[in-house]
């Protein structure tokens, strides 16, 4: 594995143990969850990968199922970035005493790999100063497929999952936005044109849009204290999505 450097950004906390005062903890503030279908449209979007994102989600689905197939037999696998077996709980009266569901279980267990091993060696920190921004979007869903997406289908709701995301205030630029990537066009949805709108959960029905990419961003005077921030601030959720695509 070549030694590529990545940047993990961590906020330090006061450390809550009893006897370290005045010292902090490093921790992430990173919510957003990738499922394989994030992972593989990931892939496909790269330069260098010529797979089409269902053709990525087959071979890693037949991978995975195969290693949880060959795992739930008793043999240990070894993927290299992670090791996963299967451990039966609970202890046997005597040599001819049997699985109980009662007082027995299997569990598997996953443990990092020596190539996770190796490549967080190469990992940097950065230390951010201020406190973490609670104002994010995690996740977007397609309510039909129940699966997250990054297609604009019209007429599909969309299921906007976040931290203080609820859209409100009196400032005119307050509402959700499409921008069309290729024209730098804005479609403006105000709080009246969605679904729902709360602290942590936004859900908009897709217009017809133009075909091509799109960036969503959230502006609001919310600030979940009950009193409205003087102005408006913004966030654009990090992956691109697409229309006619």
């Amino acid at each position: 594995m070549s030694s590529i450097h990545r940047t993990i950004k961590v906020f330090l906390y006061p450390n809550p143990m009893k006897n370290a005062k005045g010292k902090y903890l490093a921790r992430t503030f990173k919510h957003t969850t990738y499922n394989i279908q994030d992972i593989c449209e990931l892939i496909s979007a790269k330069s260098d990968t010529t797979a089409s994102t269902e053709t990525l989600k087959y071979h890693a689905n037949l991978i995975f199922n195969e290693i949880i197939e060959q795992v739930l037999r008793g043999i240990k696998v070894d993927c290299g970035y992670f090791t996963v077996q299967a451990n039966v709980k609970g202890s046997f009266d005597s040599l001819h005493d049997r699985f109980d569901e009662q007082k027995h279980s299997v569990d598997i267990v996953f443990s990092a790999g020596h190539l996770s091993h190796k490549a967080k060696k190469d990992m940097n920190v950065e230390f951010m100063n201020s406190k973490p921004n609670c104002f994010k979007i995690w996740t977007i869903t397609d309510l039909q497929t129940n699966q997250h997406t990054n297609k604009l289908v019209m007429n599909r709701v969309l299921v906007i999952r976040g931290e203080k995301v609820k859209i409100s205030g009196n400032n005119p630029t307050v509402g959700l936005y499409l921008l069309h990537k290729e024209t730098n066009s804005e479609i403006q949805f105000s709080p009246s044109e969605l679904l729902a709108n709360g602290d942590t959960k936004l859900e908009l029905i897709v217009p017809e849009l133009a075909a091509g990419s799109y960036q969503l961003k959230v502006t609001t005077q919310y600030s979940g204290n009950g009193k409205p921030l003087v102005k408006p601030r913004s966030y654009t959720y990090e992956r691109t999505l697409y229309a006619g695509q």
